[in-house]
């Protein structure tokens, strides 16, 4: 009702707040503790950070980026951590930037898992991208984690049918890393199937990402001038080739030099994610992917462990994080966000195809289980129940975890719909036989 609607915003704002402050307390505690297990500060300047500070240096010294030093990154990264080195010494807030970047995708990872499964759920798929994250080197400053806000908050906007916000954020997440543009076959995807009718969907959401690297080395241009765009540009994509094949001598990053190493470096990543990776893996084994949202995030995870083939870095990880946290904890789901242990009919490939044409049965469409002759109902499991235990031998409710007795005395056998039980055969006869004393005393 709508006397209702603002005591539930209330509710979900308090619940909000409750979150924000048990996720930023667990990140604080695991950054103080890596921070006193490194032992100083210098630990947390990795080989990356180092590199992008040493960048920063460059841009606030006033010399030109991509000229007078290079990486392999885009210039919004590095526009960032200028800002950082200009509000503090270089490395002195790395950490407490990674928390709280971390924090915010926490945030919109509980967001969407209680919007779709309920709070329970998204609580946990947020504070398990927390906890996951410090495996995947998810506290020190690296480039995927900046891209990994915008692209969740890209796939936030495009499942409210908002391509073009959509597209921004997605451009902003390539601003950041380049591999952040492997989650445009996902959105395309949410594009098709929650595009309302409208045809222009696909150009608006790619137009607006091109926008925003349009404006970026816009920008570059007109403050550095066209020779530091140029080299920026080539250092962004056009030196791809020669880091894929790790050919890049003035970056030098390692790389598996036989199949041995290759399997032992791609093992050695798997461990430290396997927790998550098993239970979001044993999810879709058992449930299927469900809804366009689950099959969405199934292909940016598929896209995104292409990486690994590359580079078997555990930071590429926090890539596919938060899809796997919110398939790993929908298992917590409650409601109707739970109303089956079935996948949905038809697979994954053929929702994909979505792409082409409509799949699905229309609406209405009986199924299965529903239909005359159809399969038998689904199993349904329930929680026991309250109160003081039944006779032994005698039948349970509906709710409880012993099966009824059949009228054939069948143990195991749930009665169907408006069947009595034996208990219940039993009552009605005493009543027919009180039933006539009654009237035989009112006459």
């Amino acid at each position: 009702m709508a006397g209702d609607k603002p005591t539930v915003e209330r509710r979900a704002l308090v619940d909000l707040a409750v979150v924000l402050v048990c996720y930023s307390g667990v990140a604080a505690l695991i950054a103080v503790l890596m921070y006193l297990v490194s032992g100083s500060g210098s630990a947390w300047l990795t080989f990356d950070a180092d590199r992008f500070h040493a960048m920063a240096e460059v841009i606030i010294g006033g010399f030109r980026p991509y000229i007078d030093f290079v990486d392999p990154k885009p210039p919004l990264l590095f526009f960032m951590v200028s800002a950082m080195d200009l509000l503090a010494p270089a490395g002195s807030v790395d950490i407490i930037v990674m928390s709280g970047v971390n924090v915010l995708c926490a945030i919109l990872i509980y967001w969407i898992g209680r919007s779709d499964y309920g709070n329970i759920s998204g609580f946990s798929a947020g504070l398990l991208f927390l906890v996951a994250a410090v495996f995947v080197q998810g506290y020190f400053l690296f480039s995927e984690q900046f891209a990994v806000l915008f692209l969740i908050v890209a796939f936030m906007l495009a499942r409210e049918d908002h391509f073009g916000a959509s597209g921004l954020c997605l451009g902003l997440a390539m601003g950041f890393k380049q591999y952040a543009f492997l989650a445009i076959p996902a959105l395309l995807f949410l594009a098709r199937v929650k595009g309302s009718g409208r045809t222009g969907r696909y150009l608006e959401f790619l137009a607006a990402a091109i926008a925003v690297f349009a404006c970026v080395f816009g920008a570059l241009y007109l403050w550095y001038g066209p020779e530091a765009t140029r080299s920026a540009i080539n250092w962004t994509f056009g030196i791809a080739p020669s880091y894929l094949a790790g050919h890049l001598v003035e970056v030098p990053a390692y790389q598996p030099d036989n199949v041995l190493a290759f399997t032992a470096n791609l093992l050695a990543s798997l461990v430290m994610v396997l927790p998550t990776l098993l239970f979001a893996g044993t999810s879709v084994w058992r449930r299927g992917l469900r809804t366009d949202d689950e099959v969405a995030f199934g292909l940016a995870i598929i896209f995104f462990l292409l990486t690994l083939l590359i580079r078997q870095y555990l930071h590429y990880w926090i890539l596919m994080l938060p899809f796997l946290a919110l398939l790993a904890c929908r298992e917590f789901a409650v409601g109707s966000a739970r109303e089956s242990d079935e996948s949905p009919r038809g697979s994954a490939l053929r929702r994909l195809a979505g792409f082409a044409r409509e799949v699905g049965s229309p609406a209405g469409k009986p199924g299965p289980e529903e239909r005359p002759g159809g399969a038998p109902g689904k199993i349904v499991f329930a929680g026991p129940v309250t109160g003081a235990p039944p006779a032994p031998g005698g039948p349970r409710g509906r709710a409880g975890l012993i099966p009824y007795k059949g009228a054939g005395g069948t143990p195991g056998t749930l009665p169907e719909k408006g069947e009595e039980t034996p208990s219940g055969q039993e009552e009605g006869e005493r009543e027919e036989e009180e039933a006539p004393e009654g009237d035989e005393a009112g006459g």
